[in-house]
């Protein structure tokens, strides 16, 4: 066997692929990326809404009594 041979070099494409495929392929990334940015926004909302009640609400032993 040669010392050179590669195994992966069988299964490997040709450099060239159909318009086709490279078009699905960047539309899905395209609604990867996209969905990505949706839960970042969603999820940092509610992260922001999180920390306001928990910056708003006052522990029991720490509130003081103003009678």
């Amino acid at each position: 066997m040669d010392s050179n041979y590669n195994v992966f070099k069988e299964i490997e494409l040709p450099d060239t692929c159909p318009p086709n495929l490279k078009e699905e392929l960047v539309s899905e990334i395209d609604l990867i990326r996209n969905s990505l940015t949706l839960v970042e926004v969603f999820v940092d909302d509610l992260l922001k809404v999180a920390s306001s009640l928990v910056s708003s609400t006052q522990l029991p032993g720490n509130s003081q009594n103003l009678n």
